[in-house]
């Protein structure tokens, strides 16, 4: 995602208005202090603006160039790997102690990782090489390199391997860096292991290899926000995600139920012994179903704060699930498409099944 304004251009503009980048992204000065990114789209016939926060820049692959000094921190092969990148995401903030990796880094660090985390959530992106973190400070104009992390490669999808990442996606995510910062630091966020762990749980099966795996932790996401009983599962996970998706589903999910629960107790080989052409392109629409339930479910809760009471812990959720049906779908709001998942799909991407001999 390359834009039309250079790095030098931000840096130097100062004069207050909106400067358009490419793809309704707009580089917005307030005043020589003041600037921010925006996305403009429309909604309803009206035109809106979706805002990054100040402390987010994003530079497109070929306006960003490796200073000399840090390929030796780098090496070669990561050189070449950074070099290909088309999306940096820059996070910045004024230092006390520059020369020192301290709280400072570990506050910036957060606020890429939260950004990376709502990516995951808006976008099937994949990458092609792992995508990298880098630390450092600058003084006198230069950015010096003080520290690396690696990330695991999100898994491409099947059968759309790497969809572009918007302006709307990269608005978005940072509006989510900014609600999950805001949640870890409520009140209640002290107590919120059950959200921390679906949505942990969510971000690692992105890089999972196997199909059928996926499927079971996806599952397994929803599970972490319907809290069925014991011997109660399958009936509870069909009914309770009414509340997600509507009451037309019912069949589907008992299908990717199933899925997890073989999965789950080592049955695998009902999918895979043999593994048929059918059996392939069946599992690779549920796999895309789940996912996206499990996205736009854990993007919708960080989005919306009233949302947060209900569904940080096992204490909120098993209040919330006492709640006439009426009244939780009042405080959920309107019910995700599923089938959204399958807007794009074409069974002659995928390959053929590899057969054992």
């Amino acid at each position: 995602m390359a834009g039309k304004l250079k790095p030098l251009d931000v840096e130097r503009e100062t004069r207050p208005g909106k400067y358009p980048d490419g793809e309704g992204l707009y580089l917005v000065v307030a005043s020589a202090t003041s600037k921010n990114w925006s996305y403009r789209y429309w909604k309803d016939g009206k035109q809106r603006w979706l805002g990054l926060p100040p402390h987010f820049q994003v530079i497109g692959g070929s306006d960003f160039k490796i200073p000399d000094e840090w390929r030796e921190w780098l090496g070669s092969i990561r050189v070449e790997e950074v070099e290909a990148c088309d999306l940096f995401i820059a996070a910045k903030m004024q230092s006390k102690a520059p020369d020192i990796l301290d709280g400072e880094n570990i506050q910036l660090n957060g606020r890429v990782w939260r950004f990376y985390c709502g990516l995951l959530l808006t976008s099937t992106f994949s990458t092609a090489h792992k995508p990298v973190v880098l630390s450092g400070s600058c003084r006198d104009g230069e950015v010096g390199l003080r520290q690396i992390q690696d990330l695991d490669v999100p898994i491409a999808n099947d059968f759309r391997p790497y969809p572009d990442v918007t302006p709307a996606n990269l608005c978005e995510a940072a509006m989510i860096a900014e609600r999950l910062e805001r949640l870890f630091a409520t009140r209640q966020g002290s107590n919120r292991w059950r959200f921390n762990r679906v949505l942990q749980l969510y971000i690692q099966t992105r890089t999972e290899q196997d199909n059928l795996e996926r499927i079971h932790q996806y599952a397994r996401c929803i599970d972490g926000f319907v809290t069925t009983e014991k011997g109660q599962g399958e009936k509870k996970f069909k009914s309770r995600t009414e509340l997600f998706l509507g009451p037309r589903h019912h069949d589907l999910m008992g299908e990717i139920y199933d899925v997890r629960s073989s999965v789950e107790h080592l049955h695998e080989d009902r999918y895979l012994d043999p593994l048929k052409r059918e059996t392939q392109v069946d599992l690779t629409k549920k796999e895309a179903v789940i996912e996206h339930i499990a996205r736009t479910t854990l993007a919708r809760i960080v989005l919306n704060d009233a949302l947060w009471q209900h569904f940080t812990n096992k204490v909120a959720l098993a209040d919330f699930w006492t709640k006439p049906a009426a009244e939780r779908q009042a405080i959920w709001g309107a019910p995700i498409d599923p089938m959204d998942a399958l807007a794009e799909f074409d069974e002659r991407y995928l390959p053929e099944p590899q057969v054992a001999g």
